[in-house]
């Protein structure tokens, strides 16, 4: 990466605890992490959840597969909805589909 023209190594954290605190500091565009396995680390996640466009790219040590990880938001059209529709929208997208 450092050899990239359009890219730049802003920083290394040398643990995941201080991955977030040198997010802060560095404001990077993206992360590349190791990872044990496909699971996001939680500092990863705190990442995100603090620096929403951030992107974070997960490299598994084993498998050597990468895994990019994002916020955003998404949109799903709906059409015209009744008040009862809305409701029931609400009710699906906070516990999940009803089991009826």
């Amino acid at each position: 990466m450092a050899r990239q023209k359009d890219m730049a190594v802003v920083g290394r954290a040398t643990s995941l605890g201080d991955l977030l605190e040198l997010a802060r500091a560095t404001e990077p565009d993206a992360v590349v992490v190791g990872l044990h396995d496909s699971e996001l680390p939680f500092a990863c996640l705190e990442l995100l959840l603090e620096r929403p466009r951030v992107k974070v790219l997960g490299i598994a040590e084993q498998e050597g597969r990468a895994y990019l990880y994002e916020l955003r938001p998404e949109q799903v059209e709906i059409g015209e909805v009744s008040p009862d529709e809305v409701v029931d929208m609400i009710r699906t997208a906070v516990q999940g589909p009803s089991p009826h």
